[in-house]
């Protein structure tokens, strides 16, 4: 039973270094996720120690229902966290989607204009207005 979680710890964890194909990263993201099932289906068949005090007769010591219930129950806890440690792990390692940086952009700005704008002519003076012609004297 070692032999089969340490199998699936190893597969956990070992496939998540999959930067480049999208394909074995989900294959990885499925196999954590059924480990971390796996983990609380175990956890939910595991017995506690008050189960095992109440299973057996008094008088008797329930050592080996104890020592099984633990062993089950950290095993169940170790396989929690293995998929959930190689689900970030295969997460974290993937590459980004718009991992290439956009292009820089150069563009001319306009001269700044330092002359000062230029100025129309004066307008032409109004011609004088007309003055009435003297008369002749007599």
């Amino acid at each position: 039973m070692k032999s089969a979680v340490a199998l699936i710890l190893v597969a956990s964890l070992g496939t998540g270094c999959f930067p480049h194909s999208s394909r074995n990263r989900t294959i990885s993201e499925i196999v954590e996720g059924g480990v971390s099932v796996s983990g609380v289906v175990l956890e939910g068949f595991a017995q506690s120690g008050a189960d095992c005090d109440m299973s057996h007769a008094p008088g008797a010591p329930p050592v080996m229902c104890k020592q099984n219930a633990s062993t089950i129950g950290g095993i169940g806890v170790a396989l929690i966290l293995a998929g959930l440690v190689g689900f970030i792990a295969t997460i974290s390692t993937s590459e980004d989607d718009n991992d290439t940086p956009k292009p820089i952009e150069i563009k001319a700005a306009p001269a700044p204009t330092t002359a000062a704008p230029a100025s129309a002519p004066p307008p032409a003076p109004a011609p004088a207005p007309a003055t009435p012609e003297a008369a002749p004297a007599t």
